[in-house]
């Protein structure tokens, strides 16, 4: 009984590849490169109207100094707290 391609296991010298999908690496190569190249592009794209947020966020509590002295303000008060 034979559960693949192979029926005889004894001249293995003779045997090409016998794994799945043989003579696809090169397109799912590409493929996967094409994925990759997506992925990091819209991260890009993500990331940048995140920060953007941010910034404007920033920018309506005052600006960049004062948003450090509230955080070091509240940071001191926690541990003072405790």
């Amino acid at each position: 009984m034979a559960t693949g391609a192979v029926d005889n296991w004894l001249n293995l010298d003779t045997f090409g590849a016998i794994y799945p999908f043989v003579g696809s690496e090169g397109f799912l190569v590409i493929v996967g490169f094409i994925f990759w190249l997506g992925w990091h592009f819209i991260q890009l794209k993500r990331e940048s109207a995140e920060f953007k947020h941010d910034i404007e966020n920033i920018s309506k509590q005052g600006g960049p100094g004062k948003v450090l002295d509230d955080e070091s303000r509240r940071e001191i008060e926690d541990t003072v707290g405790q």
